[in-house]
């Protein structure tokens, strides 16, 4: 498969599909390192950085966290396997659809409810839920698409993700407000590729277009207006989460055969009042940030030197 915003993880090829969506911190924290990124107020700000991975993940990207430091991953194991959790004070609970081979979940809501992407025994279709304590509220499809996957969910119960036919082209971005699907793309988007990941307490959108000379390119959507997300000199730009203060993350770089259609060795970078400054995780051969809090806790994932995929948790010091 070339990577295009298609390519949302390492997974094996029937899986990216299903990924933020590309695609706990587990239960052990394998130690913490300290790094620094400055910001356009308040000077540098310093990060403590835990690796979270859970016992039988070969594969953690956790997606998002709320204030109260509930973390929603998804992982994958050896058989191929996606799996979502939930995951507070070193104690998770797995999340995944009763009725899915594979699950991936959303990032959470103030409320602690995770939406899910799933894919039930015997369909190739991407369906979608939401867990909330303990039980799982089935949605229904956007009418017209064999495939709804969602990437957040806020407190007013809102979500947004993307949706799209057999061939993930094209694919759409979309919010849910509890009762329909309002289906959109970017005004730019000349082939038909918007994908919406983050979404806040004021349904402001984030997320990546890509336009037809392969440059891949982040958005903020709040209402019918977008805003360019793109950093300084960096070639490509996707916008992963936003939260209510109206601070970004997401990732730039060239692109290539990593994560999101990015090439390994790209960086992430969060975004504050108009100031791209980056953050990565020290030692990593590749990482970015996917989730972030009002507080200022980051989750992300990193790759080490095997090409295994880690997720990390970057609270400030």
């Amino acid at each position: 498969m070339k990577n295009s915003p298609t390519n949302r993880s390492s997974l094996p090829a029937k899986r990216r599909n299903a990924s933020r969506q590309a695609l706990i911190r587990a239960l052990m924290i394998l130690g913490s390192v300290v790094a620094t990124a400055s910001f356009a107020a308040g000077g540098p700000q310093s990060y403590a950085f835990s690796s979270i991975d859970p016992p039988d993940s070969v594969g953690t990207f956790p997606i998002g966290i709320n204030n109260s430091g509930l973390i929603a991953l998804q992982y994958y194991t050896a058989d191929g396997s996606v799996h979502s959790a939930a995951l507070k004070d070193a104690q998770y609970t797995i999340i995944d659809v009763p009725v899915a081979t594979d699950t991936l979940a959303s990032a959470p809501n103030m409320r602690g409810q995770v939406a899910l992407a799933y894919y039930p025994e015997g369909d190739v279709n991407c369906h979608a839920a939401v867990y909330t304590r303990g039980e799982h509220a089935y949605l229904p499809d956007a009418s017209g698409y064999l495939n709804t996957s969602p990437s957040a969910i806020n407190s007013r119960g809102h979500i947004s993700g993307t949706v799209w036919q057999e061939s993930f082209f094209p694919v759409h971005g979309y919010l849910w407000d509890g009762e329909v699907y309002l289906i959109f793309d970017h005004p730019e988007s000349d082939v038909f590729f918007t994908l919406a990941f983050g979404m806040n307490n004021h349904d402001q959108l984030v997320g990546q277009y890509n336009t037809s000379d392969g440059v891949i390119h982040g958005f903020l959507k709040d209402g019918d207006t977008y805003t360019e997300i793109a950093v300084p000199d960096a070639p490509n730009t996707a916008a992963f989460s936003i939260n209510n203060s109206g601070v970004i993350i997401g990732l730039c770089g060239e692109a290539g055969e990593g994560p999101f259609g990015f090439a390994i060795g790209s960086h992430g970078f969060v975004l504050t009042k108009g100031v791209y400054t980056p953050l990565d995780y020290p030692g990593a051969v590749t990482s970015f940030p996917l989730g972030l809090n009002d507080v200022g806790e980051i989750v992300g994932v990193y790759m080490d030197e095997t090409g295994t995929f880690h997720g990390y948790l970057a609270t400030p010091r």
